[in-house]
């Protein structure tokens, strides 16, 4: 067998979670104040080379470690943090959020006597209406609009060989804003296309730009722009239809920022 990941089954996995966790528990003995487990393992998903995933809380302020390491056949990180970091963290919301903060909802509890990591999951779900909409205006222009363009630049200049990888970006993004729409975290990077695909609020065009990506099927880049124009137009509709404003003028962004300061 190839060196790197090995196979290895949920329970040999949990035990490798306790063997860490005696280590950290002597590290920051009398200041640990939370311990638990988060990602694939924690949802009962993990397959047979799935990685270890932890946060280790501790007492102090502005606390921010990860120590990640391979040990030839499997792989962790440990996410240590004051409380106040991991909160702060978990109350952000930004373009990747329907992504990166599913690991605040299903984290495994090995001790947590001052409730951290509830605390968490409440920062991670509680944002306004109007903060999605922010974001949202956030991720079609300063994201996905770049992308079409940069799309079109490739195809009208015949530099074909780029526009894969710019597909397979927007593909992301449009997962993303799909997922603020819908104010839905989901449960794992490896799903969050098909999951994005269940999900009720979706632009026109959407599906069958997510269908392209997650088939690969990258190599005509007359089926791409063709693909990628539906999928703009129908971004263009939906957020009218959302009340996004997604068009501004250089006056208006300049009197708001007056009006912050």
């Amino acid at each position: 067998m190839p060196g790197g990941p090995k196979p290895m089954d949920n329970q040999q996995r949990a035990m490798l979670v306790e063997q860490i966790a005696v280590k950290l528990r002597q590290h920051y003995t009398g200041r640990l104040q939370a311990l638990g487990v988060y990602g694939s393992l924690a949802r009962g998903t993990d397959g047979p080379y799935s990685d270890i995933d932890m946060y280790c809380i501790v007492d102090g302020q502005g606390i921010e470690t990860c120590h990640e390491w391979s040990a030839g056949d499997w792989k962790a990180d440990v996410d240590v943090y004051s409380a106040d970091v991991a909160l702060r963290w978990a109350a952000i919301l930004d373009v990747d959020w329907p992504i990166t903060h599913a690991a605040c909802l299903a984290v495994r509890s090995l001790e947590d006597p001052q409730g951290i990591f509830p605390r968490m999951r409440e920062a991670a779900l509680s944002h306004s209406e109007q903060a999605y909409k922010l974001v949202m205006e956030d991720v079609i222009v300063g994201e996905i609009y770049e992308l079409v363009g940069k799309l079109r630049n490739a195809y009208s200049l015949n530099n074909s060989g780029y526009m894969p990888i710019f597909t397979i970006e927007l593909v992301r993004f449009a997962a993303c804003l799909v997922g603020l729409a819908n104010q839905h975290l989901y449960s794992s990077s490896a799903r969050f296309l098909e999951e994005s695909l269940t999900l009720p609020d979706r632009p026109q065009g959407y599906d069958a730009l997510c269908h392209l990506g997650m088939a690969g099927m990258l190599e005509s880049p007359d089926v791409i722009i063709k693909t990628v124009d539906a999928f703009w137009a129908g971004v263009e509709e939906w957020a009218a239809q959302h009340g996004l404003h997604i068009e501004r003028e250089l006056d208006e962004l300049l009197s708001q920022a007056d009006e912050a300061d």
